[in-house]
């Protein structure tokens, strides 16, 4: 047995007079597998590539007529511009991800602080060193997860950084039934991504009322791990049978040193003749060891609607008194159902409903994007809010972005800030039109929620034609991470139509514009000295730049792998020099690498004897 239900209570919480029921489980680690040492991955993988039915699914029926609604309502006016203020975000290391060749492109990352990416689509796991885009690893989910011996097809991945920790986290789900549902857990080890992981499953249907869970968002606050799911009765599809949404609580450390978990599990959240319709949680920007939790929800299938609901769990799983609370606000203005995204030759791209994709917490202020449509124009959009005054008198200003002959997709954000009192951010966002093939871009957002012109990270190659209708899947969300250890800069991943009428991934790195300032490779390799080269033991680094900047130092091997990060700080302007002893280096040429906002200032081949 996986789980040991530990106890059920009806607590009082905060849910407009309402009570919501709080779960407790204790759940027992399933088994501990190392990556690297996985062979022989048959990659099953099992696809409906048929576009849904018209009557299927009520609700996806009912979404349908509303965004024809909000079309005729909102016709497209191709003369409209909106005001956009500074220079656009810069584009760093930049590579092809995850091969894909089935729907949807659902696309998530998360990044180290020692620039190991881990990237995942709907059924794959993918790992990248961010420096080179050389690829460390590929793995099936179906592999990843063939020691739990659990039934169903393994799908929907998702994976975050806990820079406080520095480990991984990944959350996918498994089956389509009651019987088969499960939610599992992956948690590693170490920082290093390619070794070992600690392995649990959630049961998928944890109140035995015959539901199964989809459409997980994860978060995490200093403390705990937050899974927000939707359930829904057997035999359901596209959203029909919908349940209700429902929030997972789980201890993190316990995860990462193989312990039994303590989690808990809220439902019956809203349960008055409207539930709410996901959750998304909000992790905070900057390192944090708070003990609470945001999240966020929204009236998301209708046309139109100006309510978020504001949630917060107060405190760590294992304490008794921790209580999930509702607050109820008012968007300054409306947000409107996001229509249909323009592809060439006919084809569309189905932009989904306006749910909550990203968001993250900095001073007291929640900074959050969803899809929307721009009245202004008709075109598919994004909708940016920012929640004032969380934890006393909370209020929410918004801004819509968006671009006449454009559409905009599956936005996510960042934080770019430089210090914790720059307010700036990085959003980022698939882009398409009737003429533009399905690309991926980025906006910058300074500290007045004024948006920079778009940068396009990768342009489209081809329209994406996968499913058997003109209505193509766009994806369900989008990765975005702020780099911990590097100011101003932003990892993303999105999506791109390839040459062969596929979905592709693209992932990127990304600099606000303001960013520290870096001086060229020249200037900077011109001035600086390496010494003695080739070495023995102890390498000496001499250099002079004009002014104070952040700095990263690597040591790399012939190959592009990262043997050392030797430097992460902010270097004063003047003579500067950097010295290390090698003792444990095996005789062979390496590479200092230097790097400052994204520019490589430094790259010296260095010769250990």
């Amino acid at each position: 047995m996986r789980f040991i239900w530990l106890l059920l209570f009806l607590m009082p919480i905060t849910v407009f007079g309402q009570q919501a029921t709080k779960n407790s489980f204790i759940i027992e680690k399933s088994v501990t597998v190392n990556v690297a040492e996985m062979t022989d991955d048959w990659d099953v993988n099992l696809q409906h590539i048929e576009a849904p039915k018209p009557g299927i699914s009520t609700e996806r029926t009912e979404l349908a007529g509303k965004k024809r609604e909000v079309m005729r309502q909102y016709p497209r006016k191709g003369n409209t511009v909106r005001a956009t203020t500074g220079p656009a975000p810069t584009v760093g290391h930049s590579f092809e991800g995850n091969g894909f060749n089935g729907v949807p492109n659902d696309n998530d990352m998360a990044i180290s602080k020692d620039s190991i990416v881990v990237s995942v689509t709907n059924s794959r796991i993918y790992m990248f060193n961010g420096n080179t885009g050389e690829q460390l690893l590929l793995r099936s989910l179906h592999l990843f997860s063939s020691d739990l011996d659990i039934l169903g097809s393994k799908y929907d991945p998702k994976v975050i950084y806990d820079p406080h920790n520095d480990r991984f986290v990944m959350v996918y789900l498994c089956g389509y039934t009651w019987e088969t549902s499960k939610i599992v857990i992956a948690f590693s080890q170490t920082s290093d991504p390619t070794g070992d992981w600690n392995l649990y499953y959630l049961p998928g249907n944890p109140l035995d009322n015959e539901s199964w869970s989809d459409y997980p968002v994860i978060g995490i606050s200093g403390k705990d791990l937050y899974i927000g799911i939707n359930t829904f009765l057997n035999g359901s599809q596209n959203n029909s049978g919908f349940v209700e949404t429902c929030l997972w609580q789980v201890g993190l450390k316990e995860g990462y040193i193989g312990f039994d978990l303590n989690t808990n599990y809220y439902n019956n959240i809203l349960s008055g003749s409207k539930k709410i319709f996901n959750i998304c949680p909000i992790s905070a920007a900057d390192e944090s060891e708070a003990e609470n939790m945001f999240l966020l929800s929204n009236r998301n299938t209708d046309a139109q609607n100006d309510t978020i609901f504001l949630l917060e769990v107060t405190g760590r799983v294992a304490d008794p008194n921790t209580q999930l609370e509702v607050t109820v606000l008012h968007a300054d203005q409306p947000y409107v159902l996001p229509v249909p995204a323009d592809q060439p030759g006919n084809q569309w791209f189905d932009t989904n409903d306006s749910r909550v994709l990203g968001g993250y917490l900095l001073n007291g202020r929640i900074y959050f994007v969803q899809s929307c449509t721009d009245p202004s124009n008709g075109r598919a959009a994004i909708f940016h809010g920012v929640i004032d005054n969380v934890a006393e008198n909370p209020s929410v200003v918004s801004r819509i972005f968006s671009q006449s002959d454009l559409d905009y997709g599956y936005p996510n954000i960042s934080w770019s800030g430089s210090t914790v009192d720059d307010e700036q951010s990085i959003i980022s966002f698939n882009h398409c039109s009737d003429n533009v093939f399905g690309g991926f871009s980025a906006i910058h957002i300074d500290a007045g929620l004024n948006a920079s012109d778009r940068v396009e990270i990768k342009s489209g190659l081809a329209i994406v034609n996968v499913l058997s209708d003109t209505l193509e899947r766009w994806g369900d969300y989008s990765g975005s991470q702020r780099m911990y250890n590097q100011p101003g800069a932003v990892w993303a991943v999105g999506s791109f139509g390839t040459q062969q009428g596929g979905h592709g991934t693209w992932i990127a790195e990304i600099f606000s514009p303001n960013a520290t300032t870096f001086i060229s490779d020249l200037e900077f390799n011109s001035s600086a000295v390496v010494y003695p080269n080739p070495f023995i033991e102890d390498l000496s680094v001499e250099f002079e730049i004009p002014q104070t900047m952040f700095l990263r130092l690597e040591l790399v091997d012939a190959n592009g792998k990262l043997v050392k990060t030797l430097l992460e700080d902010r270097v004063k302007g003047g003579k500067n020099r950097i010295s290390f002893n090698e003792e444990l280096l095996t005789p062979g040429a390496y590479y200092l690498v230097g790097t400052s906002s994204g520019a490589r200032v430094l790259n010296k081949q260095v010769l250990k004897l």
